[in-house]
């Protein structure tokens, strides 16, 4: 009888794994985000995004929700930021976000002095 329960409980087990939906299963490893550089364009604080724009050019949409750090002063356009994010349901949302401030961005910023010419 025992012997009958243990089959009967491993064709089940059997059963339903092969019943799971593939699809459910993660193809790639679980990350703590993904990274992004480059100056604040655009914010909007009443739907929660902002936008940043690479070194390359290309400009992200970000979405800010209640769970997203962000450390330093509030993000403005200009400002340089550092940000982790995660694609959830198509949109890119911001788990963290580093901000230094436009003017120290500039002051760090090195350029061409009037007697390098």
């Amino acid at each position: 009888m025992r012997r009958q329960v243990g089959l009967l409980l491993l064709s089940a087990l059997f059963a339903t794994l092969s019943l799971a939906d593939p699809s459910k299963t993660p193809t790639h490893a679980r990350s703590h985000g993904n990274p992004l550089s480059g100056v604040v364009v655009r914010v909007d604080a009443a739907g929660k995004t902002f936008a940043v724009r690479t070194s390359s050019g290309m400009e992200t949409t970000l979405v800010r929700t209640n769970a997203t750090r962000v450390q330093g002063d509030g993000l403005k356009p200009g400002d340089r930021v550092s940000v982790r994010w995660l694609e959830k349901d198509g949109k890119k949302i911001a788990t963290s976000v580093r901000v230094e401030s436009a003017a120290s961005a500039a002051a760090v910023t090195p350029t061409a002095s009037a007697g390098s010419r």
